[in-house]
């Protein structure tokens, strides 16, 4: 199982690769379809020049002279024995040389592929690598800056390879996730409501009305009877990731996911949802299956979906202010509402920002790159993703995750799981039972738009609006361009949790975020070598150690 679920690490780094680099033809004007392929062809071939070499070499050394014959015949001899005694490790010894002359760091296959087409299509550090083309660009939005960021982005996962048996490499992942263990694990379908009445919780459901007619299903997991006394208890309210829901914050289970640590410290607990994902599909006049359902972006959840969600739980709470923990797009949404309503700054006791999606001049997915209008494909993932909600086809997952996608590579179930397309998977952080339960419940929902936005602030180098292009700008704006947000007017004291190799919060990124927000309190880096990706912040099994408990001290330093 382990095995399996270490295989998906490594099939995924192949797939953003495979993405990065994808064409039909091996030319200086293409890139490399199947990287891995086309590097365990490079090696064979080199193998084989390499075994043609030693034959020649041995036939030219038995034609210099017959004069010691013996001698030769002795040595032959010897060295057939020796031959045949590391028959085991000769081919190990071919490959590392192989890898030696191709320049390969750390055994990674695609790193090698990298340094091989620099050489031969001029690909300079700095410079952004696309998919099936080389897109030249200069500035943070390249991915590829130093040797460095190669080895960080695909180092650590490709070294697992070396660790895995041919008969391992060939086993799916379809068997982590196979209708048995479906069967066996009920969490694959409990809702959040019945996630937290398995493991006896309380927990109240409240729909929520927004100004503009939505319905949103908020959760509430009120004091428990040991925690309860005549003392108002400090309330934390919980806001999903991008394509989340309230779920993320149990599927861990109590002890391990944050809602039950909060619960059981005696908070009361606020798990919200916005508008378009399962739980928040209703509206006073729209139906979701129309486009018009679905004309939303972050600007619409931050003005319209934060502020009746936080009025209305603490109105029901009889409290002033509450602890906000965002989580990803819960991030992005927070600093929009505080810098356009400035007055709900003062209803925060403390913001707790996971991974936060703010700014992505360094962004490390494939996929966000592709839907940012300055890449040559925001044309045609605009057509295929359209107007409604975002529910991307197969053939569009093919192109965010790429070569992983096809069966023969066994990690369809994986691929076609957006969030972790998006956000990658870092084999060591989660464990094998929890990924399945993860991708039963996500993606959750949510609207083309918000994807599209997300897509505009990694060309604009900005925090901004929604574009609707130049002509309905200025009906909505009064200028051509959208306005950024001022995150000065962010007064409430914020505390940022981040790491090195996440995805989407990419460190310089939030290190910018810090420098324009005025009280931050602190900015915590997920210590080396806990390689944290951007989900790992709500489902890996390191995250109660090294996250949470840090957030809850500084949850009570800052009340």
């Amino acid at each position: 199982m382990k095995t399996i679920y270490a295989l998906l690490c490594l099939t995924l780094v192949q797939s953003i690769s495979c993405s990065i680099f994808m064409t039909k033809q091996h030319s200086q004007d293409d890139i490399i379809q199947h990287p891995l392929d086309y590097v365990e062809q490079q090696i064979h071939q080199q193998k084989q020049k390499l075994h043609k070499q030693t034959l020649n070499k041995r036939s030219h050394q038995h034609s210099d002279s017959d004069s010691d014959s013996a001698s030769r015949a002795a040595a032959s001899h010897s060295a057939s024995q020796s031959s045949s005694s590391q028959s085991s490790s000769s081919q190990e010894d071919e490959t590392k040389q192989v890898h030696d002359k191709m320049n390969v760091k750390h055994h990674s296959p695609v790193y090698s592929v990298i340094m091989k087409l620099k050489k031969e299509v001029d690909i300079n550090h700095g410079d952004s690598v696309v998919w099936k083309n080389i897109e030249m660009a200069s500035g943070p939005n390249s991915p590829v800056q130093t040797e460095q960021d190669i080895e960080d982005i695909f180092g650590d996962s490709l070294k697992t390879w070396d660790h895995f048996t041919d008969d391992a490499k060939k086993n799916t992942f379809h068997d982590a996730i196979s209708e048995t263990q479906r069967e066996n694990n009920e969490d694959f379908h409990l809702n959040a409501t019945e996630l937290l009445k398995k493991h006896q919780y309380p927990v109240e459901e409240h729909t929520v009305a927004t100004d503009d007619g939505y319905h949103l299903t908020v959760l509430r997991i009120p004091p428990t009877h040991q925690t309860r006394d005549d003392k108002k208890k400090p309330v934390a309210l919980l806001m999903h990731g991008l394509l989340g829901s309230a779920d993320d914050w149990l599927l861990m289970g109590p002890s391990k996911s944050l809602a039950y640590m909060l619960s059981d410290a005696g908070y009361d607990v606020w798990l919200g949802n916005v508008r378009g994902n399962k739980y928040s599909r209703s509206h006073v006049s729209k139906h979701p299956a129309l486009n018009d359902f679905w004309k939303f972006s972050n600007d619409e959840i931050a003005l319209h979906d934060l502020p009746a969600i936080i009025d209305h739980v603490l109105d029901i709470s009889g409290q002033e202010r509450l602890h906000y923990i965002g989580h990803s797009q819960g991030a992005t949404t927070f600093f929009a509402l505080m810098s356009e309503q400035p007055s709900y700054n003062e209803k925060i006791v403390s913001m707790h920002a996971l991974s936060p999606i703010v700014y992505m001049n360094y962004v490390r997915s494939p996929l966000f790159r592709m839907i940012a209008p300055t890449s040559k494909f925001y044309q045609y993932i605009h057509d295929q993703v359209g107007h409604g909600a975002f529910e991307p086809g197969k053939h569009l997952i093919e192109t965010f995750g790429g070569a992983a996608c096809r069966e023969k590579l066994g990690c369809r179930h994986v691929c076609n799981n957006l969030n972790y397309v998006i956000s990658g998977i870092n084999v060591y952080n989660q464990d094998a039972d929890i990924v399945p339960v993860v991708m039963a419940h996500l993606p959750a929902g949510t609207s083309a738009r918000v994807m599209k936005q997300y897509g505009q602030n990694v060309a604009s180098h900005d925090f901004r609006k929604y574009n609707y292009g130049a002509e309905t700008n200025m009906k909505v704006y009064g200028t051509s361009e959208p306005p950024s947000y001022d995150l000065s007017k962010v007064s409430a004291p914020v505390n940022l949790y981040h790491s090195h190799d996440a995805w989407l919060a990419h460190p310089k990124d939030v290190e910018k975020l810090q420098e324009n927000l005025p009280n931050v309190k602190q900015s915590f880096e997920v210590p080396e070598p806990q390689h944290f990706t951007d989900l790992d912040f709500q489902f890996s099994k390191k995250a109660p150690d090294t996250v949470y408990q840090k957030l809850m001290e500084n949850m009570q330093n800052n009340s």
